[in-house]
């Protein structure tokens, strides 16, 4: 009988769910449910319905780790609507959507509020990324460039349309900025992302694309085989290709042989001009995202060229003081030391870097919730492998379904 009770309640709940068990001549009220599909502890996080589009609210029981509800959308009101509706909920964990800050404040006022510490962590790394775009400091790392294998003209002029269409999107998010357009108003009318805008804002400039890191190829092992055919005379690329796979067994597409080809033209045109080929490229440089993750990782644990990069960034006094600021924060993180958390968000305040300064008042606007993530145990990682399991559950539906099945669902499968 109490196990029908606590899947009604789970499912259903209020006056449904009364309804439903009147059915099965098992007389329970609405408030009776609604109290056994109230949570103590609740973890909220957004799912997506249509990815970039429609959005949704998954709530988790983080005593139990069982799905307690699906919300229609991620909005503030929806979400003390359901608080309002299930008294009774004493500590809410979640990441810093201002959404579930100001639902949480809204619905349920007395429960205490605890954010989750790798939304907060990920969010300072997010920071830094800012900070270095802004700061294009990181493109020092790359004194010279390794030759890299030409590109053909067809594509040429693909980058080059996607570089002005890219263009074009970044100098009307500078005019809705300039005519008073917020970071979330200007993303839903360009249809991009949040971080898209920010960083378009807090560019001084058009952020040309970083160039990517040289990765190995499937041309690699058949290097010295190909100069072979090339110093024998046979520069066709067609001719080249075809040698390689009967004598070779070359299995990689012709536009390898292609560019490869297209390489040794250059440097062939080079050397006319130059007494002897330029030398190589040192270690090559990191892009911000991937340069933002070493102010965060133990330095002990960093490779070599992540090592080198640090070094000559940190000659830089704003790039040191980020590094400092940020290093410090992770080990307050890790070693739960909530109590000197004050002492480095006003270190942040005083230290005049816009990002750094931002990001520490928006902390300070949720001082409790912060304490409360290095002083309580809370933290949403269940929550994130419900939203796993509920993607997997909402692929077995190939679309077919709407959010009232998903939601049944979702909960039975708890």
């Amino acid at each position: 009988m109490g196990a029908i009770i606590e899947s009604i309640a789970v499912v259903l709940s209020g006056q449904a769910g009364s309804r439903l068990a009147a059915q099965f001549a098992i007389p329970v009220s609405a408030d009776t449910l609604l109290r056994r599909a109230t949570p103590r502890v609740l973890g909220v996080d957004d799912f997506a319905f249509r990815r970039g589009h429609t959005y949704g609210t998954i709530l988790i029981d983080l005593e139990t780790h069982h799905s307690v509800d699906l919300l229609e959308d991620r909005s503030a009101e929806t979400f003390a609507t359901w608080l309002r509706q299930h008294p009774g909920v004493e500590v809410i964990s979640r990441d810093r959507s201002k959404d579930y800050q100001r639902g949480a404040t809204d619905g349920a006022p007395e429960a205490q509020q605890v954010l989750d510490r790798w939304h907060v962590l990920k969010n300072l790394r997010e920071v830094v990324e800012r900070f270095l775009n802004r700061t294009h400091l990181y493109q020092h790392t790359q004194a010279t460039k390794a030759l890299r294998q030409k590109r053909t003209s067809g594509e040429l002029a693909r980058r080059e349309g996607s570089r002005q269409r890219r263009l074009t999107l970044y100098q009307q998010v500078v005019t809705l900025h300039q005519q008073g357009g917020t970071i979330s108003g200007i993303a839903r009318h360009l249809h991009i992302g949040k971080q898209t805008v920010r960083k378009f804002i807090a560019a001084k400039s058009f952020p040309e694309w970083s160039h990517a890191q040289q990765t190995s190829s499937a041309i690699d092992p058949y290097r010295e085989t190909l100069q072979q055919f090339w110093d024998q005379g046979c520069h066709a690329p067609q001719q080249l290709w075809q040698r390689l796979q009967a004598e070779q067994g070359f299995s990689g597409g012709y536009m390898l042989i292609y560019r490869w080809v297209q390489l040794q033209r250059e440097l062939a045109a080079q050397a006319l001009n130059q007494s002897q080929f330029p030398p190589e490229a040192p270690a090559k440089g990191m892009a911000p995202r991937h340069l933002s993750w070493s102010f965060l990782r133990d330095p002990s644990h960093l490779q070599k060229p992540e090592q080198e990069a640090l070094a000559l960034l940190r000659q830089q006094k704003d790039i040191d003081l980020v590094y400092e600021l940020a290093q410090r924060f992770v080990n307050r993180v890790k070693e739960r030391k909530a109590d000197q958390l004050s002492t480095w968000l006003g270190d942040c305040q005083m230290s005049s870097i816009t990002e750094l300064v931002n990001f520490a008042q928006g902390l300070e606007n949720e001082g409790s919730a912060l304490h409360a993530a290095l002083t309580l145990s809370y933290s949403n990682g269940p929550v994130e492998g419900k939203i796993n399991k509920l993607k997997y559950i909402k692929r077995s539906m190939y679309g077919r379904g709407g959010s009232p099945l998903l939601r049944q669902r979702v909960l039975k499968a708890a």
